[in-house]
């Protein structure tokens, strides 16, 4: 199964649409750097499908990044989370392995004052404690981020995994204070593998964003694709994403 191929449409968001922002899947128990020291080949880059400029809708501010949770840092700080989070840095895609056109932007930093999408506390508020780590890459056509959180045990990584698939659970949600609409989630453990894989499409005036959770063991992965309405076509394919993502840091 392909995650939702086309962007979300005017006649699918309906009358007045806009966002509002959801935490990142986040932490729950202190750990220690769960991955090797020997880095993994890294993938090929992933192939983007470029199209004509696209429109520009001045009037309308883009939200913040899904996955960004805001801009303040994670509410726990630990110098061992700090170190580990260190030693994950290595194995997040790069700007390049997305694909041309790409640079570095802003690592996504978790903020528990952030709201699950469908309301309540966020996945940071609920689950304080974990290795957080992420990385962007922008180009003119939209922005990637990758998202990870590393929990002490894989009893609480499912459980904040459960709980953000919760706060994404209704059909109209806001992201960054404005009204959304998201479409049903797509179970994706047959394109992606792993213990648990999950996929959204979330709508709002001016942008359309996909989101992509996956869960291994005690690590959960998030992956977000930001583009203006209508401009999805235009980024490289999230599954491809989630893909090499996934495959740089769990192998």
């Amino acid at each position: 199964m392909r995650l939702l191929p086309a962007a979300l449409s005017a006649a699918v968001l309906g009358v007045v649409l806009a966002t509002g922002a959801c935490g990142a899947a986040s932490a729950d128990a202190r750990t220690e750097s769960p991955v090797a020291t020997a880095a993994p080949a890294a993938p090929q880059p992933v192939a983007a499908r470029h199209a004509a400029p696209l429109p520009t809708r001045a009037a309308v501010a883009p939200p913040r990044p899904v996955s960004s949770g805001g801009t303040a840092q994670a509410p726990v700080s630990d110098p061992g989370l700090d170190a580990a989070a260190d030693g994950l840095r290595p194995f997040l895609l790069t700007p390049a392995e997305i694909g041309p056109g790409f640079t570095a932007g802003e690592e996504p930093r978790p903020d528990p004052a952030t709201p699950a999408l469908c309301g309540g506390p966020g996945v940071v508020a609920r689950f304080p404690y974990a290795v957080r780590v992420g990385a962007a890459a922008e180009s003119p056509a939209g922005l990637v981020q990758e998202a990870v959180s590393v929990y002490g045990d894989e009893a609480s990584a499912a459980d904040a995994y459960r709980a953000s698939v919760a706060g994404m659970s209704c059909s109209e949600g806001h992201v960054d204070g404005r009204p959304a609409v998201i479409a049903p989630s797509e179970d994706l453990r047959a394109d992606l593998g792993h213990d648990e894989a999950t996929g959204w499409r979330v709508g709002g005036e001016g942008f359309d964003v996909v989101l992509i959770s996956v869960r291994e063991a005690e690590v959960v992965l998030t992956f977000t694709v930001l583009a203006p309405e209508d401009g999805l076509p235009a980024l490289p394919d999230p599954l491809a994403i989630a893909q090499a993502g996934t495959q740089k840091l769990l192998g």
